[in-house]
């Protein structure tokens, strides 16, 4: 069998001589070979520190040619950040065979743009964003610039399975194809994939090539620590164990909120000033200002051994490079074992073994984070929803198609359904255009469909090519700079003490023109809601292991005061099945089942009720409100049908807004597709009936 290393150009074997690379690393090896056997498309799944970008780089570049004449190979990805980290390794691979690589995004170089878009050649760098503007803004261009593409790779391809950015992707992915001279080859990469997802992975490229899936499955070893500390506020006795914890090395501590990142690194530098520790403390989230994420970014990369904590939320558990770090502490549960999966990831890189540190507030939490790391220790990780029917990003990108040809003819917008691929009927486009066309997104002319007024306007909001809710945010600055972001919304006055980028600021000036704030330290402060952070729905398989954990004793045993906490739940299931409490918070009825199973059930039980008195409490899979007994075997003698929440939901506009909050574009969606959005991708009346017992 010839050697991988042996089908690499020379530039591309000298490049790994020189920077004395032991070995190909598995994936690699896997990804080489495969793109010397075959044209398929590739997904490379293998641990974060595995070597994918260059499982995926080596190869294209040293296939690729002509890097001169054209650009030729195109990578996508999630985060500025992480294309910003992937610049210098991608450069690197490049820079002694004259290859160029540019980065396009929204804080890249204008000049160096402008250049490629008149001498397309090498490699981009580009965010989905950046690729919508382009469409948009720069259609003329882009057959230029894309007709010569051989290769597009898209990094973290786990974050585009599912969720609206995912499906803006895929249609970007679609609509480039029409630019481009051959038939590009996609390659995707994960760390986290997950089996029980590989087929909507193996889906999501559509370029009329086979997609054959390259899978890395070693993981290092994971030593957890869990501990329990019931609260409602960050305590002393969390503080100190962090930081106890801290002290063996570098660390990561994900709370669960934007809120619990600013308490907690606060009250972690207090601490540390106390006690005279060295150790640094760092908060890192979507509300501090870029400039000072990058900032700590580049001083864990580069930090050679000092110790630090960096409390973050989401935005470090993608690839993100700031070299390995010693542990993980996870305040409260992750919401998948997926996203636990990404952040251990972080951990370990060198000496191959992952460390977690576990701290639990109160008993369903510690459930949850049992559950979570028993299915993870399985390899059990869990099955993504992808959107079916996205019919705002259809509607979105209907939007963009009319902007990026200057309009379209009616023959050609009549096929754009076919064409996008969203999975919608044709009917139901008719019904889409209807409705834009009614509100003045869309103006049809004699013979063609154009963007109308409100289409204009959306532009002119400038946040039309992507997918991110726009909040009313003001601007916070002390004397040196921007500190960060605050929420509108939120009530402060001169005098008030906030918590922001880890530190305690008191307002000095507001400016309702300038959305600005000016602060100078304090002492004194409270952390900011950071307005509303929606929490992510859990799994069956997440609840079902939690019912396991809580239900079978003799399997699940733990320390003594961790069995003693499952323990006083006290849950047992009546002789159907169902677990129905009766405490201090009232009747209510504990699923064990996913959000979207709970929220199922909890629309049934207020349509049946006629009341609308039931409440979802999901963080404990818990359905609470009066006779609750009595309006469930109603329910399982009456079924409650999809015409009947159909009917229902068609009467309660104000819950169909509040199901839809976080969807930017369904304003151009009439109120009969969006109720149909909600029955096909935030309800589960068919796991409803199946829990229920009731036969369809």
């Amino acid at each position: 069998m010839t050697d991988p290393y042996l089908l690499l150009s020379r530039p591309m074997r000298e490049f790994v001589y020189k920077n004395k690379w032991p070995s190909l690393t598995k994936i690699q090896k896997a990804s080489i070979k495969e793109f010397y056997e075959s044209e398929d498309n590739l997904i490379l799944i293998a641990p974060t520190a595995s070597g994918k970008t260059e499982a995926a780089f080596l190869p294209a570049i040293a296939r690729a040619n002509d890097f001169d004449k054209g650009l030729r190979i195109l990578y996508i990805s999630p985060l500025i950040a992480l294309i910003n980290d992937q610049f210098k390794r991608v450069f690197d691979l490049c820079d002694e065979i004259g290859v160029s690589v540019t980065s396009w995004h929204g804080e890249a170089n204008q000049t160096r743009k402008e250049k490629l878009l008149e001498n397309p050649s090498g490699i981009c760098l580009i965010t989905p964003e950046s690729l919508e503007a382009i469409f948009v803004n720069k259609s003329f261009e882009a057959r230029n610039l894309f007709k010569g593409i051989d290769y597009i790779i898209v990094d973290e391809i786990h974050s585009f399975l599912t969720g609206n950015r995912g499906c803006q992707l895929r249609s970007l992915l679609k609509r480039i194809l029409a630019y481009t001279d051959k038939n590009p080859r996609f390659i995707g990469l994960s760390a986290t994939a997950g089996d029980l997802n590989y087929d909507i992975c193996k889906g999501f490229f559509k370029n009329n090539r086979e997609t054959k899936l390259i899978v890395d499955s070693s993981k290092n070893e994971l030593e957890a620590t869990i501990s329990y500390n019931e609260e409602n506020n960050i305590s002393d006795k969390s503080i100190e164990q962090i930081l106890s914890f801290a002290s063996d090395g570098s660390m990561l501590a994900f709370p669960n909120s934007r809120k619990l990142v600013e308490e907690l690194a606060v009250k972690l530098k207090r601490k540390v000033r106390e006690e005279k520790l060295r150790t640094q403390i760092f908060s890192h989230h979507s509300s501090v200002s870029k400039n000072k994420r990058k900032e700590i970014e580049d001083f864990a990369k580069n930090s050679k051994g000092e110790n630090f904590i960096i409390c973050a939320t989401s935005t470090l558990e993608l690839g993100i490079d700031i070299g390995s770090v010693h542990s993980i502490c996870q305040y409260g549960p992750t919401f998948s074992v997926l996203s636990l999966a990404q952040r251990l990831g972080r951990s370990g890189r060198k000496t191959g073994k992952s460390i977690l540190h576990q701290i639990a507030t109160n008993p369903w939490d510690l459930v949850q984070s049992l559950a979570t790391i028993i299915l993870f220790k399985e390899g059990r990780l869990d099955k993504i929803n992808p959107i079916e029917k996205a019919y705002d990003v259809f509607a979105h990108q209907i939007l963009s198609t009319l902007l990026e040809n200057n309009g379209l003819s009616i023959e050609d917008y009549e096929i754009l359904d076919k064409k996008l691929d969203f999975g919608i009927d044709h009917e139901e486009f008719i019904e889409l255009t209807e409705h834009m066309v009614e509100k003045g997104y869309i103006e049809r002319l004699e013979n063609e469909y154009i963007g109308g007024l409100e289409c204009e306007k959306l532009l002119k909001m400038g946040s039309f090519y992507n997918q991110f809710i726009s909040k009313d945010n003001f601007h916070v600055f002390n004397e040196k700079g921007k500190i960060g972001e605050i929420e509108k919304s939120i009530d402060l006055k001169k005098g008030d003490g906030i918590y922001l980028g880890g530190l305690i600021w008191e307002v000095q000036s507001i400016s309702l023109r300038a959305k600005k704030i000016t602060v100078t330290k304090a002492e004194e402060g409270k952390a900011p809601d950071f307005g509303s952070s929606n929490q992510e729905d859990i799994s069956d398989e997440l609840r079902r292991k939690m019912e396991e954990i809580v239900g079978e004793r003799e399997k699940y045993s733990f320390n003594e005061k961790i069995n003693g906490v499952i323990d006083s739940l006290n849950i047992s299931p009546d002789n159907e099945g169902f677990y129905l409490i009766n405490d201090k918070d009232g009747q209510g009825l504990r699923t064990f089942r996913g959000t979207r199973l709970n929220r199922t059930i909890s629309l049934m039980l207020n349509i049946r009720s006629s009341l609308s008195t039931y409440k979802l409490i999901d963080s404990s899979s818990t359905i609470r409100g009066k006779n609750i007994r009595k309006t469930l075997n109603e329910i399982r003698k009456n079924p409650v049908g999809v015409s009947e929440i159909q009917t229902y939901l068609e009467s309660n506009p104000k819950l169909v807004g509040a199901y839809l909050l976080g969807n930017k574009y369904m304003d151009l969606v009439s109120e009969k597709l969006k109720i149909k959005y909600i029955m096909k991708n935030l309800l589960d009346l068919e796991g409803a009936y199946d829990y229920l017992k009731i036969e369809g």
